[in-house]
């Protein structure tokens, strides 16, 4: 028989086969299903949080969690609020959008830390821009600005914060020497409350 007309023995793959085995070498991996279990990885490049920080977030996790590496985004509310956030269900919301889109009913450590972390940089910007606001009433760096600034502060930071007449009230406790005028950085300190992450607007007035 010629080498032509020669078939293949059975120990010998047909060129068929060797392309076969081509082709399944070149099959791209089985991406992890969004819906595994396992403790899926935060993207890096956000904001971290200091090293105490990190820690009293994942205390608070432990604390909420099912001990299994998972916490039921049913306790996230009670959860942020364990760690000083003024936690509301928007708050609660978005962290569900954002890390179980698909439902599942938990949130990794990593991700609960990250969100934690977000919340931080967004509301330390947001203290720091309220002072800012109060700063530029006293462009020759006294210290003080007038009552009628901090009021205009208030209103223009968040109109839906405080009433007119909470306002008042607000402002006139801190005027002691009845002159009109308002030490910023004691009503920083006095006024707007630090939550145990350093962040969140909150006003220490009933």
């Amino acid at each position: 028989m010629s080498e032509a007309a020669r078939q293949p023995t059975a120990s010998e793959p047909s060129r068929d086969d060797d392309d076969d085995d081509d082709d399944s070498e070149q099959l791209p991996e089985k991406e992890p299903s969004k819906d595994d279990d396992g403790d899926e990885e935060v993207t890096t490049g956000g904001p971290t949080l200091p090293p105490e920080l990190l820690a009293e977030a994942k205390a608070a996790f432990a604390m909420f969690s099912d001990g299994g590496g998972r916490m039921n985004v049913r306790h996230l509310y009670t959860a942020l609020r364990a760690v000083g956030v003024d936690a509301t269900d928007e708050d609660v919301i978005t962290v569900v959008d954002e890390y179980d889109p698909n439902g599942r009913g938990h949130i990794t450590v990593n991700q609960w830390t990250a969100s934690v972390a977000r919340r931080w940089a967004e509301d330390g910007a947001r203290r720091r821009r309220f002072r800012a606001m109060l700063v530029a009433g006293d462009p020759t760096s006294t210290g003080q600005v007038t009552v009628d600034h901090v009021r205009a502060v208030l209103k223009e930071f968040d109109p839906k914060l405080l009433t007119a007449a909470d306002a008042n009230e607000m402002v006139a406790s801190m005027d002691f020497a009845g002159l009109g005028m308002v030490d910023y950085d004691e009503f920083m300190d006095t006024m707007v409350r630090p939550a145990p992450l350093d962040a969140t607007i909150s006003y220490d007035y009933p």
